[in-house]
C-alpha cells in the first residue's frame, strides 16, 4: 500500500510536466548532500554521508505535491539506507486575514522544533539535537527503544491556520513520537493514532514562541508479555499503552543572529498503572560574522528515570556541548569544523571529538 501510495503520487508529480509544460516557478527541486567526520579523543573516526532531494510541483488552484527521497550510509553499515521521508499534497489559501494549509500524505512533523533541522541547510550546527536520535535509559524490563522526541515523518493529515500575529495546527498521525518509523524498514514498530495540536504567537517580527500537545499510543502491551494487564474494571485486557508529549519552543532572529530553543516533557504509562516523566531542552544560536564566515553552538540536557536490578529507578541525565565554525566557500558549498563533547546517560565524563562537515545544495528551478 505504501509503494502503490508514492508510485501513485509520482504519477501527479509527472503529470504536469509534460502534460502541461510546467514552468520554473511550478516546478521546485532542491538537492542537498553532506559529508560528517568525527574523530574522538581515543584518535576513533567514523563518518557518514546524507543525500536528499525536495521536489515539488503546483498542481494549480493552491495544490501542491512533494516528495523527498532520502539515503544515508555510515562506516558502520553495510549498504545504503533508502528512504522517503515526504510524499504529501498540500492544499494552501491565503488570506486577507487568516490563511489555510492542510497536509495529508507522509507529512512534516507536526511536533515540536527539532524535526525542521533534519535537512543540512537547516541545521546550524552539525549534530541533530540529541533529543531526535539518543535512546533513553531503559525503563521497563523488555519494553522497546524510544526517544525523547524521535525523528518523525507519519502518516496523516494535519491542517494549519495562521493569521498576522498567531497560528494554531490539529493533526491526526499513525505513529508516536517516541518511536519512529521507516517507509522502507524490515522491523517498524506497530502503529498508533496520535493526536496533535499546537499553536504559537508572533508579538513582534522575527519572535515566534510555540507549544504542542501530543497524545496516542505508544506501545502495546502484547510486546512485553510480562506485562499483560487488565483495565482499571477488570473487564477486558489493555490493548495498548499511552503517551502524552509537550513541546515549548521559542525562535528569535534580528540582525545577523538567530537563536532557537525547545523545551520537550514526556508523560509515559508503563505496566502496573506507573509512569515515567523524562524532560529535556536545547538552546542554540547561529551569528553570522561576515557574508562568508558564522558560528554557532548548541547545548542540550536530558533528564529520564532508569529502571534498576532492584526495581526501584534512578535519575540518569544527557549532556551535550557543540560548537561549529563554518566558511561558505561557494553559494552552494559550505565546509563547517568544530568541537562536540557528549556525557552520555550513566556516564561522570564527558566524550569528545572534533567533527567537520561539507554540505552541499542545490536548487535546480
Amino acid at each position: 500500500m505504501r509503494i502503490t501510495f508514492v508510485l501513485t503520487l509520482a504519477t501527479l508529480l509527472a503529470s504536469p510536466c509534460f502534460a502541461q509544460q510546467a514552468r520554473s516557478d511550478t516546478v521546485s527541486i532542491e538537492t542537498s548532500a553532506a559529508v560528517d567526520t568525527a574523530v574522538d579523543q581515543h584518535g576513533t573516526a567514523t563518518s557518514g554521508t546524507v543525500m536528499d532531494s525536495v521536489i515539488s510541483v503546483g498542481l494549480g488552484h493552491g495544490f501542491e505535491a512533494t516528495v523527498r527521497p532520502w539515503a544515508m550510509r555510515t562506516t558502520t553499515m553495510t549498504a545504503w539506507n533508502r528512504q522517503i521521508w515526504l510524499a504529501t499534497l498540500r492544499y494552501q489559501r491565503t488570506g486577507r486575514r487568516i490563511s489555510l494549509r492542510v497536509d495529508g500524505g507522509l507529512i512534516p512533523s507536526p511536533v515540536g522544533l527539532a524535526n525542521m533541522m533534519l535537512r543540512p541547510t537547516l541545521n546550524p550546527t552539525i549534530g541533530l539535537p540529541s533529543s531526535m536520535f539518543q535512546g533513553l535509559p531503559q525503563f521497563e524490563s523488555k519494553a522497546p527503544r524510544s526517544t525523547l522526541l524521535g525523528a518523525l515523518y507519519p502518516y496523516g493529515v494535519t491542517g494549519t491556520v495562521s493569521a498576522k500575529h498567531w497560528d494554531a495546527r490539529a493533526a491526526a498521525i499513525d505513529t508516536t513520537p517516541l518511536r519512529s518509523r521507516r517507509v522502507f524498514a524490515q522491523t517498524n514498530p506497530p502503529r498508533f493514532a496520535n493526536v496533535v495540536l499546537g499553536a504559537g504567537v508572533t508579538p513582534v517580527v522575527g519572535l515566534r514562541i510555540g507549544a504542542s500537545v501530543t497524545r496516542g499510543g505508544w506501545r502495546r502491551v502484547s510486546e512485553v508479555p510480562a506485562t499483560m494487564v487488565t483495565t482499571d474494571s477488570g473487564s477486558a485486557p489493555m490493548s495498548s499503552y499511552a503517551a502524552r508529549v509537550v513541546t515549548v519552543e521559542a525562535e528569535y532572529a534580528v540582525r545577523h543572529t538567530s537563536l532557537a530553543g525547545e523545551w520537550i516533557r514526556d508523560s509515559i504509562d508503563i505496566a502496573g498503572n506507573r509512569s515515567i516523566a523524562p524532560s529535556g531542552w536545547f538552546a542554540q544560536g547561529q551569528q553570522t560574522l561576515t557574508p562568508r564566515w558564522f558560528a554557532a553552538t548548541r547545548v542540550e540536557r536530558i533528564a529520564a528515570p532508569a529502571l534498576l536490578p532492584s526495581g526501584a529507578y534512578e535519575t540518569r541525565r544527557f549532556s551535550g556541548v557543540e560548537t561549529v565554525v563554518g566558511f561558505r566557500l561557494t553559494p552552494e558549498l559550505t565546509v563547517r569544523g568544530g568541537h562536540r563533547a557528549r556525557e552520555a546517560f550513566g556516564r561522570s565524563s564527558f566524550d569528545h571529538a572534533a567533527i567537520t562537515s561539507l554540505v552541499w545544495s542545490k536548487r535546480w528551478m
